[in-house]
């Protein structure tokens, strides 16, 4: 049994890994850290494989409270049968890599995988496994976030999405999902006009949800592509 940890953002997440499943999967704000070591207190396993994209803080508390040695994953050239074309490696985050490596784990065929969370991440996947790179931007929370911050009336409760906002808060919300929908729609066009081939798009993260009926109907959600990237490097180590 390996441990996997994904180390987000907001949030940390964990589960167990046995070669071919994974067990339920249990997540802490930061906050709360320290209720891992009653978590991980009778655990014995025989690798932690990690990845962190938050503090270096929450990287310091997750190897002290540990039950072993973490082997913290970056993105490389080439794993698990999928090439890395991001020019520098290692300023490229290891949650974008690993989402990529989980995508692959579970599905064929030429991907677009958009993960949605603090911010959007939008990764393109050939089906030779061609990893071409992709989209950063700011996610839904802090689009709005941006704009109350920084204009003097946005300030306020975004609304609902609608075809014809005509009301400030609807607007708001409109704005938002349109951004990041039109962007997912854009990369997905983008890789197929590259292969010729229509891609499939994959949702992850906490905010796939908001942006699924938004999207087209043939869109998949699929919880935990990080810990699934884990799964697939701890099966090749």
């Amino acid at each position: 049994m390996k441990l996997l940890i994904d180390a987000g953002n907001s949030r940390v997440k964990w589960a167990l890994w046995d070669g071919s499943v994974l067990s339920p999967v249990h997540a802490l704000p930061h906050a709360e850290l320290g209720r891992l070591a009653g978590q991980w207190a009778a655990l014995a396993p025989k690798a932690i494989l990690a990845a962190n994209v938050a503090h270096p803080q929450v990287k310091q508390a997750i190897e002290a409270l540990a039950p072993g040695a973490v082997q913290w994953q970056r993105a490389q050239v080439a794993a698990q049968g999928v090439r890395n074309h991001y020019r520098n490696v290692n300023e490229q985050g290891a949650d974008r890599w690993l989402a990529v490596l989980g995508a692959r784990q579970l599905y064929g065929g030429d991907l677009v995988i958009a993960s949605a969370g603090t911010a959007l991440t939008i990764e393109l996947l050939t089906a030779e496994g061609d990893y071409l790179g992709g989209d950063i931007l700011p996610g839904y929370r802090l689009m709005l976030q941006a704009l109350a911050q920084n204009t003097a009336q946005l300030d306020r409760r975004a609304g609902e999405v609608c075809a014809f906002p005509q009301g400030t808060e609807d607007a708001l919300a409109t704005g938002a999902i349109d951004a990041l929908c039109g962007a997912i729609e854009r990369m997905q066009r983008r890789l197929a006009a590259h292969t010729g081939r229509s891609p499939q798009l994959l949702l992850t993260g906490g905010d796939a949800a908001l942006l699924q009926p938004h999207l087209p109907h043939d869109a998949r959600m699929v919880d935990n592509l990080v810990l699934y990237g884990l799964a697939n490097v701890a099966n090749g180590s």
